[in-house]
């Protein structure tokens, strides 16, 4: 299919202010793509970049050889940069935009091009300033779409110089639609995001979740858990460390919502003892659980020491009734 457009689940409020702009003659020179990850970011990129660079549509008409080879990415049309996949922390180095805007420099004149950067929040400081030239001093006929999950990683003059569109996670239909016939929890536990539905339905996944459950069991009943030398060792992966915190969110979650609502939809259907456990605490307790769990996620994403966050997370935790 290589219209991308009619590919993309989701996102129809979007996909019409994208066509309207177009449209109307007003498409910006930068557009920045701001969402979670997983939900159709880059396939909603590829799709408009059809939609500039296609002359035989304004919608894209998929059929020509511009839109076919966008498709494939294989355009001359169309640069997509992404992190260096290896390094340990993804990075986009200041090389990697000196080369594009090197390239930009001794295109064609009268030729749209379309330049998507993904993960664009991993741009170092040097490769942020080296843009920002280019954005500041735009070109005719190049249009860039820079992807990210937060729009609040970028330096202001980058954002004020951009159009932020702003994407919502998927529904919980969308993605059973994208990914049938998986295990009910996964949808209703990957948070509308299909890289993690992929990998909470995969056997490394599901290994992962049980080990993150388990040491949520010994966090909530384990007197000398401060002692315990094992789980430090492991919350040193901080990926790890951000997963387990989020499984904990969703279960604490559902803990209250059983306490609380009639209309209960319950994310780890597949967890009714350990949701039972949970019950079993005072509301005030589980309330004071999930605030401080998202305290401790956005800790974590800020690259705070990870095992002090939990470490002081179990201290006020144990003293809370």
């Amino acid at each position: 299919m290589a219209r991308v457009i009619e590919s993309v689940v989701g996102h129809q409020n979007e996909i019409s202010q994208l066509f309207q702009l177009k449209q109307a003659g007003r498409w910006p020179h930068a557009v920045m793509f701001v969402g979670p990850s997983g939900i159709g970011k880059m396939k909603m990129a590829l799709a408009f970049a059809q939609v500039l660079v296609c002359d035989e549509s304004p919608e894209a008409c998929g059929l020509c050889g511009a839109c076919i080879r966008i498709e494939k990415q294989q355009s001359e049309s169309l640069t997509v940069i992404k992190p260096d996949p290896e390094l340990t922390r993804p990075v986009i180095k200041v090389e990697k935009i000196r080369d594009l805007l090197d390239s930009l420099s001794l295109s064609s004149m009268g030729s749209a091009r379309v330049v998507i950067i993904d993960q664009a929040q991993t741009m170092n400081p040097q490769a942020s300033n080296a843009l920002l030239k280019t954005l500041e001093e735009p070109s005719e006929n190049i249009f860039f779409i820079l992807i990210t999950n937060d729009v609040h990683q970028f330096l202001p003059t980058i954002r004020s110089r951009t159009q932020v569109v702003r994407f919502t996670a998927l529904t919980y239909d969308e993605v059973k639609k994208i990914k049938p016939a998986l295990p009910d929890w996964t949808y209703r536990s990957c948070r509308g995001q299909i890289d993690r539905l992929e990998l909470l339905s995969s056997p490394e996944g599901k290994a992962q979740r049980e080990e993150a459950l388990t040491f949520f069991d010994q966090f909530c009943s384990d007197e000398n858990f401060l002692l315990d030398k094992t789980w430090k060792d492991s919350v040193k992966d901080r990926s790890w460390a951000q997963f387990s915190i989020n499984c904990w969110l969703q279960m604490s979650r559902d803990a209250i919502i059983l306490k609380t609502q009639a209309q209960k939809f319950i994310l780890n259907t597949d967890q009714s003892e350990r949701l039972k456990q949970l019950y079993s605490l005072s509301a005030n307790k589980l309330g004071w659980l999930c605030q401080h769990l998202i305290a401790a996620e956005r800790d974590i994403n800020a690259n705070a020491d990870t095992s002090l966050v939990f470490e002081n997370l179990w201290i006020q935790y144990a003293r809370v009734d």
